[in-house]
Parts: C-alpha cells; structure tokens; sequence
C-alpha cells in the first residue's frame, strides 16, 4: 500500500486528522545513557518472544539549517538504543556503518556521534564507551564510509547510538523505515519543513501509526553567500520563515518476515519517503522540481548515457546488421534475425542498471555489457534496420515496484527494447540468453513499464495478472513381461522453459537433473531414454521425456498416480499474512495418467474424484479419477486465474493449498489376486 500526500493538503486537514501535542506518557525518555538495571530483566519480549535484538528506541528527526554556501543544509539525527539478545544478531545490529558523500564540490558532514554499550554487572549498570580510535573510515572514490562495532557486547547487552548526518543536498529528506528485521518497541520519525519547499510524501506499509501529527511553526534562519569572486567579502542573512512539522510514531512494530511468493519485502514494509516537487523562495515564480514523464522522456533521449545514440545515423552497424539479417526480406524474420545476433552473441554482466556503463560501440567491441548496454545496442540495431524502436525502463520484481504517476529515477533498474513491426509492437530483451523473440523474462512483470519517449511516454502492463504458465503432463503406463513400462511428457510454458534453459546448460547438469527426477519416485524404477526437447530451439517449449519400468511384487501395492509430480506442501506456512501474496504468474497445470492394472492385481482402493473452487473465480483444483476394466485414468488439474491476492484472500488461498496436498498425497491401493 503506498500513499502519496502533498503537504499543502495535510497542513489544510491538520486541525482534522493530527494528534493534539503528542502525549508524552508513553514515550520512552530520549535521553542518551538512561540505561537502568530494569531495563535488563526482560529474557525475551512479549512482540517476539524468539527475537534475537529488539530495538527499544528507533529515533530519527530532519530539519533544515542555513549554512555558510548561501543555502540550506539538511540535517538528520538518529538516535538508537537496542537490546542484544542472541549472539546471531551481534554481525547485524553491532556494527555500525555510516556513508557520507564528499566531492569537490558537495561534502556531507558527520556530527555528534555517541556510543556505547551498557552491560548489567552486580546488579550495577556498566557503561562502555566507544572511543574515537574505535571508528574507522574508507573512501571509495566519492563515498566514505564511516564504520565502528561496539565494546564489550554479550548477550542481553543493551547498546545506544546517536549521530547527526549533515548534507547541503536541500531536496533529500531521508526515508524512515519504521519496520525492519528485528521488532521495534517505539518507532518515531518527525520532519520540519521551511515553506519555501513542498514534497510529496510516499507512505507505504501496513502497520498503523500511533500518533500521526501536523502542525505549523516559525523558526528563524541564518544563511552566509559569499561575495563574487572579486569579492571575498560575505554576506549573513537573517529571516523568519513558516515551517511544517510533521511526527509520526508506529508502537510496537513486529518485524516483517519473507514468505512465499514475495516479489520483496521493500515493497511492503512501514516506511515514508519524501521527494521534492515545487521550490517556493520569497519573490520568486514557483520553480516545478518533479518534472513530468514528457520532460523526464525527452532528456534521457538526449543523455549520451542513456538515449542519444539512437539519435545518430550509426553507420557503424552496417556490417553487424548486414551479418545478423543475412538477405532476408521479411520484416518480421529481419527483427527476428537481429534480436537473435544480438542475445545470442553478447553476455550481460549485470541484470540490474538504469543508464550505459559503455558506448554502444565499445559493447559492440567487447561482446558484453550491462542490461541497459546490450538493449540498446539491439534498438541501435533494429533502428538501423529501418523500425521503429524505443527504450522501455522498469523495475524487475527483486527491486520494488515503481510509481505511475512520479517519475522517480531510483525505482527503476532494467530497460528493455519496444520495436514497432508493422501494425504491432513487440517488447524484447536481448540481455537474458533464453527468452525468445517477443517474450520477457519473468523478473519483468512487476506492475507496470514506461516507454521513454517525449511525445507519448505511455504505461504499459506488465502484471504478473498478465503472465499465463502453461504445463502439460502425460504419462502411459502398461504391461510387460517383467512387471510395468511407463511413458513421461511434460511440455513446460514459458517461464519454465526459461527456467529448464537456464538450469541445463551442460552435460552433467542434465545428468543432475535426470537423477533427481529419478529420486522423486516414490519406489525404485528403471529410467531410460530421458531427452529435454527444443534447449536451444528458443520460440518452443521445452519438453522432458523419459521412459521407465518397475517391477510391483507385494501383496499390497500402493501407487500415488501423480508419481512425481505431486505437491509435497503447502507454500503457505504461515497462521496469517499482513501483506499481500504475489505470484510471478498465472498457472493452468494439466496432469492426465492412463495406466493398466497391473497383472495379477485388483483394485481395491481409489481416490475420490474432487473439485474445488478458489474464491468461486479465482482458480480451481480438479482430480478426476475413473477405474473401468482393467484400467485406470486420471485427469488432475490446477488452475490460478490471477496471480496477486490481497491479505484477505490469505486464508482461503492457504486452505485451498491445504486441500491440494492433501489430495495429491491419496495412494491407488492394489491388491494381489
């Protein structure tokens, strides 16, 4: 869930919907030190009785001050005081890094920073103080790192830290997060803005806040230009100006645990962002600092790091294009042929960029690059070749979703190619090695993508809604002279093709493969003949095959007519789930079986045949079993008709689940004669 405010309105709403003057009572006292013996008696903490540290104060405040460049600096104070309850949260919680950015123009300032561990010894609390030849620094081209561990920690430690960040990038307001891996007993963040600024806020989560307040100030500032450069002399200013103060306080914030089908936890976790959309200095027009996608579009299609190469005539593709076409007229198969050149010759070296790491000309050299190097040397290409083509960015599902209204830079990560072929448009990716022609990696479909051009910056859907996973499984079974011989097919859809694809690239991967399929039986069979189909053929479905034979010799036979492929357990462990559950597809999976009875065998048992309904629309689970003669069918299907649910539909999706495993596991009972 994110929400977007703009402050204006909050502060109109403000008598309605803020808390009067937080109440004090059940603020814990912020005063640095105030470690008490009592502080320590807790063995484990009521939130989360097996948490290894718990944050007993999570603290953070933004405020502008003037500074000496003419300016505003932002200032961000954090103050934290954490429980070490288990030495498996020392690494996480202990060691403290702090970075700092500093060019020749640009430095951000580090400020009253205080720590220490308090440890409880003879029924007396004993402080460690963390000394300045303890905090170490590494620079790394523009970024410093400033990182120190505490002294003395042991288990049910509590140790405390304070620092103030200080940077003269007036347009970043830090996030605050008011969730994390450990629970967190009182979580408070407040803002306080000059009028001269406006933001839009990005809250998102589940948790609700405890105390949620706004209200109007007056603080003054002092601001110190210098002269020009013939005059060094400088200038202070002084000024009143109206703030908003904004507090927000989450109580008792349990820690958000991964589950399954999660694209990603910062998607869903408690936080409030901030990104500037207006500046209002006195006496001037109001300056628009959130551009919109028509702007954001065209100047990325000026940047040389992003789309200005498609701008040129680039003749330098002849020859590679002339190679990848080779005389063929089609346009479509001409697309085709390029797209192939291209994701069959070039290595992506990372899945995760927004802008060149190179110019087109030096992946083209170097046969490698990242995802946004080697897609748009395809749109170079395609563009060349006579269509039209345009850079698509997204973010893949691992990396959060994006905004459709704000263009905010840093929730993208991943750029794909658009082509137009005639009255329809294909979207291609060149960086993954075994998707084919108009197909996308399933790490694509995270909501939405945006065409990056300035006349028409269009949405496009990509929700894993849209995505449908097809499979399909047969299996023949029959007599022989030495007992039973089966057949298996299975023929995978999309995603799993490029999942096999990307499993099986050698010899021993497949032999790997094939004795883990052996493995899943249920008892010892003979396998043979096993192939998978169409590996480097990419516009087919992959297909696995393989025969195989046993040998029934009890009195009793116990057969599950799924064999191998029946769902062990339930992907929903959890009792309850607060946030929402996202699949990365649709699913529609066919299992049909058609056996003999075995010789010198009865039927003494079969399974029910079943149906059931998820939320009446949502998907069905059907296993349809008939014994007639002397054989036997089944016909076992799933089907999920969408792929994101909401916290509501939790339970019933679990117990739905609950059903399918419990089905699947039901046995065919034979008898012998």
């Amino acid at each position: 869930m994110i929400k977007s405010i703009n402050p204006c309105h909050a502060l109109l709403l403000a008598v309605l919907f803020s808390t009067n003057a937080f109440s004090q009572k059940d603020r814990p006292d912020m005063k640095f030190g105030n470690v008490k013996p009592a502080d320590f008696l807790p063995q484990a903490y009521a939130i989360d009785s097996s948490a290894s540290a718990i944050f007993l104060i999570d603290q953070g405040a933004t405020h502008y001050n003037g500074n000496n460049e003419g300016g505003f600096d932002v200032v961000f104070e954090t103050h934290e005081k954490i429980r070490l309850l288990k030495k498996t949260s020392f690494e996480d919680v202990a060691t403290v890094k702090i970075q700092l950015v500093k060019t020749n123009d640009y430095e951000e300032k580090l400020d009253d920073l205080e720590a220490a561990t308090f440890n409880l010894e003879n029924g007396q609390v004993v402080k460690t103080k963390l000394e300045k030849s303890s905090i170490f620094k590494d620079k790394d081209g523009d970024y410093i790192t400033v990182k120190f561990t505490f002294p003395n920690i042991k288990e049910g430690s509590i140790i405390e830290y304070k620092y103030k960040h200080i940077t003269p990038a007036f347009w970043r307001i830090p996030a605050w997060t008011f969730q994390g891996v450990y629970p967190r007993l009182w979580s408070e963040y407040s803002v306080e803005i000059p009028e001269f600024y406006d933001f839009v806020f990005l809250q998102q989560g589940y948790l609700p806040f405890h105390i949620d307040s706004v209200k109007t100030s007056h603080d003054n500032f002092n601001i110190t230009s210098h002269g020009s450069s013939a005059d060094s002399r400088l200038s202070t200013y002084s000024f009143g100006a109206n703030t908003v103060q904004h507090f927000w306080v989450v109580k008792d914030a349990v820690p958000l645990k991964d589950e399954s089908f999660t694209t990603t936890l910062q998607n869903h976790v408690s936080k409030i962002e901030f990104q500037l959309s207006s500046i209002r200095y006195p006496e001037r027009p109001v300056e628009p600092y959130l551009r919109d996608w028509y702007k954001v579009s065209e100047d990325l299609m000026k940047d040389e790091d992003f789309g200005e190469v498609l701008s040129h005539d680039n003749n330098w593709l002849k020859d590679d294009v002339k190679k990848a076409v080779d005389n063929e007229k089609d346009p479509l198969e001409k697309a085709k042929k390029i797209f192939a050149y291209v994701r069959d010759n070039f290595s992506c070296n990372d899945y995760s960029y927004r802008y060149l790491s190179q110019t087109p000309k030096k992946t083209l050299q170097l046969k490698k690059g990242n995802v946004v190097d080697i897609n748009m040397l395809l749109a170079a290409m395609l563009q060349y070749a006579g269509f039209e083509v345009h850079p698509v960015l997204l973010s893949t599902r691992k990396h959060g979703k994006t905004l459709d209204v704000y263009p905010i830079m840093t929730k993208f990560n991943y750029m794909i190619t658009q082509a137009v072929i005639g009255d329809k448009s294909y979207l291609l990716d060149a960086a993954s090695g075994d998707v084919a022609f108009g197909k996308l990696p399933v790490r694509c479909y995270n909501g939405s993508a945006r065409i990056i051009e300035a006349t028409n910056p269009a949405l496009i859907n990509l929700s894993a809604d849209s995505l449908k996973e097809s499979r399909i499984t047969a299996v023949f079974i029959v007599n022989d002279e030495k007992g039973l011989a089966g057949s298996y097919a299975s023929t995978f859809g999309h995603a799993g093709s490029i999942d096999l694809r990307d499993e099986l690239h050698t010899d021993e991967n497949k032999k790997d493969f094939y004795n883990k399929e052996k493995k899943e039986f249920p008892f010892e069979v003979e396998m043979t003949d096993a192939v998978v189909d169409s590996l480097k053929l990419m516009d087919n479905p992959v297909a696995f095959k393989y025969t195989f034979k046993f040998k029934p010799e009890d009195d009793m036979l116990y057969l599950n007519p799924l064999l191998t492929e029946t769902t062990k357990e339930n992907p929903f462990k959890s009792a309850e789930r607060i946030y929402p559950v996202e699949m990365p597809y649709c699913v529609d999976e066919v299992y049909l079986l058609n056996m003999e009875i075995p010789k010198g065998y009865k039927v003494e048992e079969v399974p029910k045949s079943s149906r059931v309904m998820l939320n009446e629309t949502d998907g069905m689970f059907e296993y349809i079993i008939a014994a007639s003669g002397d054989h036997i069918q089944l016909r076992c299907r799933l089907n999920i008709k969408k792929a994101n649910f909401t916290p509501d539909d939790y339970q019933t999706l679990r117990d739905f689940y609950a059903f399918v495993v419990k089905k699947e596991a039901e046995q065919i009972v034979f008898k012998k004669m």
